[in-house]
């Protein structure tokens, strides 16, 4: 897929400590995207899922689930992320954190509101 995906946070500073750290433990060259939404009209809000290109521990879950909030209004944004061994698992993390329902399945590769 995307061998440099763009997370779109180049005019913005995390919000806080955990999001730097989040940040700083994903790096987009190393994933390939399986799908990804964004909310309408400004984009404020990312969701990916993505495959983990890094081995890591043996057995470790290679799902990651990113969820990104910008305050276009400070420049800053917050980064979750969460490791998950199956899709649902990591498409019911993302719905909690704000991921339409409708907008979850995994061959969408973004909405059609974000295009």
């Amino acid at each position: 897929m995307n061998d440099a995906f763009d997370f779109d946070l180049a005019e913005l500073t995390p919000a806080d400590d955990a999001s730097e750290e989040a940040m700083a433990r994903v790096r987009a060259g190393e994933l390939t995207v399986l799908a990804q939404h964004r909310t309408a009209p400004n984009g404020a809000h990312s969701f990916v899922l993505a495959r983990s290109a890094v081995w890591g521990t043996p057995g470790e879950p290679e799902l990651v689930a990113i969820a990104i909030a910008r305050d276009l209004s400070r420049s800053t944004f917050t980064f979750e992320t969460s490791r998950h061994a199956t899709v649902s698992f990591a498409q019911n993390w993302l719905v909690e954190r704000g991921l339409p329902a409708r907008a979850h399945h995994a061959g969408q590769r973004r909405s059609p509101e974000a295009r």
